[in-house]
Parts: structure tokens; C-alpha cells; sequence
């Protein structure tokens, strides 16, 4: 097991609640261990396990909510 830290950007965010969702999405995805979404940043700093996972992946998954965009 080989953990990765990285920082996305968040596009969309517009509240809590937005950043609460944001926070659902990553931490529902197999291999991320942790998460901490920022709303005042516009990011979201992600640890998760590179076997189980990747960055594409990460965003991908994000993107694929249609309301908020990860680069």
C-alpha cells in the first residue's frame, strides 16, 4: 500500500452544504482514507491509497456529479 496526498481545485462550491457534498463524494470512493474540503479555498486535500485508486479516478468522480468540477 502506497498512500498519495494531493490538492484538487473545486469549481462550484457555492456553501456548506456544497462542501459537505463534496466531502460525500470523496470519501465515498474505495481507497481515499482522508479528506478535508475547503469551501473559502475553492480545494479539497485528498490521502488515498495509489493500488486502489488514482487521481483521474478522484476526479473523475467529482465531475461526474455535474455540479461541481475537480482539477
Amino acid at each position: 500500500m502506497s498512500t498519495e496526498k494531493i490538492t484538487l481545485k473545486i469549481e462550484g462550491m457555492t456553501c456548506g452544504h456544497c462542501e459537505k457534498s463534496v466531502n460525500r463524494i470523496l470519501t465515498g470512493i474505495e481507497g481515499v482514507s482522508e479528506c478535508s474540503v475547503s469551501l473559502q479555498n475553492s480545494s479539497a486535500e485528498v490521502t488515498f491509497d495509489n493500488s486502489k485508486t488514482t487521481k483521474h479516478l478522484i476526479e473523475k468522480a467529482v465531475n461526474d456529479s455535474e455540479i461541481y468540477k475537480a482539477s
